[in-house]
Order: structure tokens, then sequence, then C-alpha cells
């Protein structure tokens, strides 16, 4: 007879160690090479900042398993980071003068640039870069004769940058004037203006200027004097939505797969239209996860800081070597059903799932996500994030030994060992026990997973571990960010398929070996009893016994159809049949299936400066801090393309 009970310990372990990475505390961090930046006194024209794409992805290796408060944390500091960045500061004084000072934050290392270039152009100095990464700027007054220095370096956890090394006053009395009453001078002179009120009336800066040096300024020069103030204050994001058209045009030009919708809404016809909404597919990160990844797909919406409120909707998943593969972005002004039921609408569509057959869907039930998965993919998997289903079981009940009980339930691999977990929380609170049974355990429990997935995956951490990588982005407009992340993803394909070829000599991926090692290891002092026919034997252990089926590939705890991958139990038994481990490891981890997963390739979008503009459509931003739902304006949306009803009969 086996003996399957109180075997919670050993199924908790296995599935808690799967894919785990190395115990480093250590926050993943990326640095992106020089950008070869310095200031241009003469030029009139404004380049286009373009974040750095030649970092590498390491950031989304492992899956994080047993570290996700860590792996959330990291996010909530990035969050705290920017929210108390100072940026541009004015004394009080009756001049206005743009101070720098020592602890100084400034949003990211754009906007430290500026406050340097306008620092310059302001007072007349001409600056030395001494240093200039992603990661540290430092510039020094050009005269031999003054020790005038400042430094600005970033934080650890956030795109932040902070002066930590600053000369209060410059030592030099010779100052160039060649942009005094230029148009960068004038805008660096007045720039506490639009500090202050960014949308300022053009006449308020008349006014100014006539009441400081009792002199009328042409209008042209006033128009230009605004356009590059508030360039210099990162208002370029209304900008970045009439290049979206262009950005439609590009993507869908290099690969006519891709899909890029737009939708727009307007109130009068002769008036441009405004953004409302857009998708993003890209077909190549589809196909190799339809046809080389496990079915397992993440979907997750991020807040956008900006002075338009926005929100990504993201859907993602897991390669063949356990590092996250992005698919799909959507920018939408709220997280609510009519946005959720837009993205999954498309996203089915371009993945060519009907309705979610043969796909598992991860997500957090907030927002309506859920009742979009289950309206629009009804023979999908709905699956629970757990972090989601903890984070409001400690606010109901902050008992520690309910945690720890909790996420043994969450990992179990059997119905026993999620039983005998059960039954911890009911013995310590059983108040907490009847609120998780009212959740629906078989949408978040391991042991419920279907089999066919390939996966131990119970939270969202490849979605957290995709926006620390793309954290540097995100706060660019919005034409900028997309056209960075996708050529991002360009670069990561190329190198993550050369990565692939540097352990060609091995059946399976690093990510699979290294669980086969931990699973090895863990299999010591078993005891292995092989009836006469081989095909079915028993391990057993301080009163555990475990079946292992060698013909079907199972163990009766459950982790190797779950993951794929042999559970300890079947590594003793693989080994006691003298057969190789890597055999019996599923075809989706090996090192061919990921070859072939990056092999095409993706093509690389070109650069913002590099595009040839085609379009002559405009599209306007929508109204800043933007909060009415989206759905208020139905009556009067209008697509660029196709029209959803066109493309989904159904």
């Amino acid at each position: 007879m086996i003996n399957t009970d109180n075997t919670a310990t050993n199924c908790h372990a296995s599935a808690n160690h799967l894919s785990t990475p190395a115990k480093t505390m250590a926050y993943p961090t990326s640095w992106a090479s020089d950008k070869g930046w310095e200031i241009d006194y003469d030029s009139a024209d404004e380049t286009v900042y373009l974040a750095d794409i030649t970092a590498d992805d390491h950031e989304l290796e492992g899956c994080w398993t047993g570290y996700e408060e860590e792996l959330f944390q990291i996010e909530r500091d990035r969050k705290k980071g920017a929210s108390n960045a100072d940026g541009f500061l004015f004394d009080n004084g009756p001049d206005n003068r743009m101070v720098m000072r020592l602890g100084q934050r400034f949003e990211d290392d754009f906007q430290f640039r500026r406050a340097i270039e306008v620092l310059a152009i302001r007072d007349g100095i001409k600056l030395c870069i001494m240093h200039n990464s992603s990661t540290c700027v430092s510039c020094e007054c050009s005269d031999l004769d003054c020790d005038w220095k400042l430094t600005g370096v970033k934080e650890h956890t956030s795109n932040v940058f902070v002066i930590s090394n600053l000369t209060p006053e410059h030592m030099c009395k010779k100052r160039w004037l060649k942009l005094q009453w230029g148009t960068k001078w004038i805008a660096a002179k007045f720039l506490h203006i639009w500090k202050v009120n960014v949308g300022q009336e053009i006449s308020v800066l008349a006014n100014e200027i006539a009441a400081t040096y009792g002199m009328q300024c042409p209008l042209w020069k006033l128009n230009a004097v605004d356009s590059t103030a508030t360039k210099w204050l990162r208002t370029d994001h209304a900008h970045g939505y009439a290049q979206l058209l262009q950005y439609k045009h590009e993507m869908e030009d290099i690969n006519d797969r891709n899909i890029v919708i737009i939708e727009t809404t307007t109130d009068d016809p002769l008036r441009p239209e405004v953004f409302k909404r857009m998708f993003v597919f890209l077909y190549d990160t589809a196909y190799a996860f339809k046809t080389r990844c496990r079915t397992l797909i993440t979907i997750d919406g991020w807040e956008i800081d900006g002075p338009y409120k926005s929100v990504m909707l993201v859907a993602m998943c897991r390669d063949g070597n356990d590092v996250v593969l992005p698919i799909a972005f959507c920018e939408v002004q709220e997280e609510n059903l009519d946005s959720w039921a837009f993205f999954l609408k498309n996203l089915t569509y371009g993945l060519r799932f009907e309705r979610g057959e043969g796909l598992c869907i991860l997500a957090d039930g907030d927002n309506g996500v859920d009742e979009a998965v289950e309206e629009f993919l009804p023979y999908g998997v709905y699956r629970q994030c757990c972090f989601s289903l903890y984070g409001r079981m400690v606010v109901k009940f902050p008992d520690v030994q309910l945690h720890s009980a909790f996420w043994g339930a969450c990992r179990s691999t059997d119905r026993k060992s999620f039983i005998h977990h059960m039954s911890i929380i009911e013995t310590v609170n059983i108040e907490c026990h009847n609120w998780l049974k009212d959740t629906d355990s078989k949408t978040w429990a391991l042991f419920s997973m279907p089999q066919w997935v390939k996966s131990t995956e119970v939270t969202k951490s490849s979605s957290e571990q995709l926006r620390i990588w793309l954290s540097k982005f995100l706060d660019l407009n919005v034409a900028q960010r997309y056209t960075t992340i996708t050529r991002t993803i360009a670069e990561m394909f190329q190198r993550r398929y050369l990565a692939g070829w540097e352990w060609v000599y091995d059946k399976i991926t690093p990510a699979a070996r290294q669980q086969i090692i931990h699973n090895v290891f863990e299999s010591d002092g078993w005891n292995v009893d092989m009836p006469s026919n081989n095909a079915v034997s028993f391990v057993s252990r301080h009163g555990f016994v475990f079946e292992v089926n060698r013909e079907l590939m199972t163990c009766s705890c459950r982790l190797w159809q779950l993951s794929g991958i042999p559970c300890e139990h079947a590594c003793r038994c693989i080994h006691s049949w003298g057969d190789k481990l890597d055999k019996y490891v599923h075809r989706l981890w090996s090192g061919d299936e990921y070859r072939s997963a990056y092999g095409p390739g993706m093509q690389m979008l070109r650069e913002i400066t590099h595009w040839e503009w085609q379009t002559k459509d405009n599209v306007l931003p929508p109204m800043k801090n933007s909060t009415n739902s989206s759905a208020s304006n139905e009556a009067n949306c209008h697509s660029k393309v196709t029209t959803l009803n066109d493309i989904f009969p159904y």
C-alpha cells in the first residue's frame, strides 16, 4: 500500500526549488553603456532622446520562486524614489535663478542632463564632460582657474539621479555671452515660469520680459522660447502621440504580421482625433511562444507616471530557459473591463487561439481582468496570482503562522499535500480557512494546474521582472517608449540565440540543468524498490512512499508531470535504472527547442531619427491625468484600422 499522507514537506520543497535562482538577495541591475552625450551650444535643433539598449537582460532570468516579496519590493522602491524627485529648483529671489543643491534628486539621467544644459546656458559657462554613463554624469568648468565641479549618480533601486558632489560657486569671472538674448538663453532665464505652470500663456512670458528688461520680445521668438522650455521640462510627451501613426507604419513595414491598432476619439470631425488606446502585437515573440514555449501566459497592468496618466497592459511567457519573453503590449487610459476586453480580443486574434482553447492565463484578478478572461477566453484556463491573494490575506489575517502555511498550500503539487496545509491554517484560524475556501482554490493552488502547461509558476513574478527590465524606458514619451522597447526585444532575440549556441553540447537548457542538479542532490537517501517488470518503481524514506512510472513519465507527487523535469523521486529511480536523466526531460526544456525559438530572429525597428515620415494624420494626446472611463467615449470611438466587429465575429 502506498503511503502518501503527510507528504507536504517533500512536495512543497521540490516545487519551491523548481527553477529557483541562486540565493542572492542583491537587487538585479543593468547599466547601459555611455550615450556619448554633450552640450551643444550652437545648434538650435532639439535631438530626440532614446535610451541605450545595449544592456543585457539578466533581470529576466530565474522565476524568483520563494522571493516574490523581494521582487515586488524592488518596484515599490523604484516608485518611491521617482515620486520624491525634486527636478528643477529655483530660488525665491527677484531673479528666480535656477539652483543646484547637494542631494538634489532628478527623475532620471535625461532630466539631470537637461538641468546641466540649462544651468550652463543661463550662466554662460562652458562645461567639460569628465564622466558620461547611464549611472554617473560628471562635468567641470572649462576654465582651468575654476574648481567648479558637478557630479550626479544613479540610485541603485530606481532611475533617480542624485547630486553627489557639487562645488557651490564658480571661481572664474569670464562669462560666455554669445547666446545672450538667444532663444535658449531666454528660455533658461525664465524657465521658472514653466515650472509653475507648463501650459502658461505666452503673454505671461512677454510681460515678465518687459518688466525685467523694459523691452518687447517679438511673437515668433516667444513661440520658439515656449517650445524650447517645454521640451526641457519633459513636456515633449504630447509630441509622442503624434508619432504613433508613424510607429504603426514602421512596425507593419518591417513585418506585415505585426499588429498595431490605434483607436482615437473625436467630438468634432474637423479637429484632429484624440488618442484613446493602442495595441501592439509582436509576431516573432508570439510565434516563439506558440511553437517553442510552455502555454502559460501572464498578463498584467502597469501604471505609467507622466503628464498623461496611462496604463500599459502586457502579456508575457517564459521560454525554455525559464526567462521572460514579452508578447504584446497595450496602452490604455484606464485599467478596467473595457480595456482588458480590447486587449484580450486582439491578443487571441494574433495568437490564433480559438477563444482561449489550449491557453493558460495567469493574472491578479483585479480591475475586471477575470471577467474579461471569462467572457472572451471561455475555453482557456484562468489562474489567480497567489501573491495578489496573499496581499489581501495579510491585511485580514496578519498571523505569521498563516502566511507560511498559505505558501505551502499554494505550492503543493498534489491534493493531499494541499489538504494538509489547509488543515494547518484551519487549526490556527478557522476564519482565514473559510475565507480561502471562498476564493476557489482551483484557480490558485499548484496541484490544480493542468499538466499540459508544464509550469509551476503561481505568481506574476514574470511581470515584475519585465517591468524592472523595462523601467528605464517607461518615462519616455509614448512613441519613444514603444520604439525603444521594440528595438530592445529585437536585440534580446539575437543575444539569446547566440547564448543558446554556447551550451550546444548540452541537450537541455541551463535552467533545466540547474533543476536536475538540485533534484539529484535531494534524491540522496531515497530507497528504490523495483518490481520485476521494471515499469513502475517505488521510492521510500521515513515512511513516505512515491510511485514512479517509467513508461508514462509520472510520479505520484505530480511534480514531474507539472514541470516536465524529473522530480527527486524520479531522479533516484532513473539513476537506479542506469538511464540518462536528459532523456526524461520534456522537449520544451531542450536546447534545440530554445535555439529554434530564437533562430528566426526579429527585425530591428529603425530609430525615430531615421523614420521616413509618410503619415500626414495627427493624433492629439488624451486629457492630462484623465480619470474618465473609456466607456464614456465609446460612441465617439474611431479606429484607424478595421473595426473589432469585423475582426471578431463572435
